[in-house]
This record gives structure tokens, sequence and C-alpha cells, in this order.
């Protein structure tokens, strides 16, 4: 089983919905491009805009899972972020925990899943036990990167992280809001 977790394009958070950025749909537009080589037996994305603007330059046929969006960054070592809502620590790691033994132990041979950094790091954590010693900025997950984790029997591999060759060299290209 193969499960690429692909990060969501460049995002405006100071706009409501932290939609992507004219950069963020260039970046999925060529994220697609490269996908399209593939094929998958089932696509899933976060419920943040952000992911499924970013999914749906790619397709319009997904499943949607509120159990992929971003978690608290405290649960890869981030700093706690005042506001935070009491027991979000907790929820995120449920979430996050759920929807992960869903995904590796699904009967699919090959998933797509459109999330966000910090859900990812999480999950390349649970399969390489590290600590939660800041991952938060220590893991760099660029914005439409692939990271893949495959499965074999009952043994888990972290196959690539923060793959994005499909750039071809211009991922850091600056783009002008018009």
């Amino acid at each position: 089983m193969k499960l690429i977790l692909i990060r969501h394009g460049d995002a405006d958070d100071k706009v409501e919905g932290t939609p992507l950025t004219k950069k963020g749909l260039e970046q999925a537009k060529k994220l697609a491009k490269e996908l399209r080589k593939q094929k998958f037996d089932k696509i899933y994305s976060s419920t943040l805009l952000r992911a499924k603007q970013t999914c749906e330059e790619y397709t319009k046929d997904y499943t949607e899972d509120e159990r992929l969006k971003e978690v608290y960054r405290v649960l890869i070592g981030g700093p706690d972020k005042e506001g935070t809502s009491p027991g979000r620590e907790e929820i995120d790691q449920k979430n996050a925990d759920e929807i992960f033994e869903e995904l590796i132990n699904s009967k699919e041979k090959k998933i797509l899943v459109f999330a966000h950094a910090n859900i990812i790091r999480y999950f390349v954590k649970k399969i390489q036990v590290l600590n939660n010693e800041n991952l938060w900025q220590d893991m760099i997950i660029d914005n439409c990167s692939m990271t893949i984790i495959e499965k074999n029997k009952d043994e888990l591999l972290v196959r690539e992280i923060n793959n994005n060759n499909h750039f071809e060299g211009d991922y850091n290209i600056e783009y002008i809001e018009e």
C-alpha cells in the first residue's frame, strides 16, 4: 500500500477561509500535471479550502475528511499558541491517529491525500518514532510537496519527505499579486 501525502499550495492567511494565492494555484497546477502520470484508488482532502483547492486542480472526485485538517503544532514540538481552545491538542491527536490508522489499514493500494504540513509531520513522526523536539521547525514540508509512506505487510516506511521535484527548479519563483 502506498500513501501519498500532499501539502496544499501557498495560501493567503489574511483572507477569510485562507484560499490559495496566485502562486498557490500555479503550484497546484504543476502538481496536478505530475499526479496525472499516476492512478490512485482513493483520493482524500482536508475540509479546509486551501487543501480542497489544491486537490481540485487535479480532480473533483475526492472524499473530504475533517480529521485531515491541520493539527495543533504542539503535537510536533511547536510552541503553545495563545487563544487556542482548551482540549485542542487531545482532539487533534485523537482525530489524526484515527485517520492515520484508517488510511494505512485501507484495502486500497494507492491513496492520495491533500492535507497540511503539521499533520504530515505528525504521520511521519509516528512511523519514524521521532520525538517532538521541534519537528514544527526542523522538518520542512513545502507547499505542494509530496511525502510518501508505504506499507509492506505490517512494516511502515517513509519513502520520501517533501519531494517537490515537479517544480523543475522554479519552486521559489516569486509571483506578483495583481
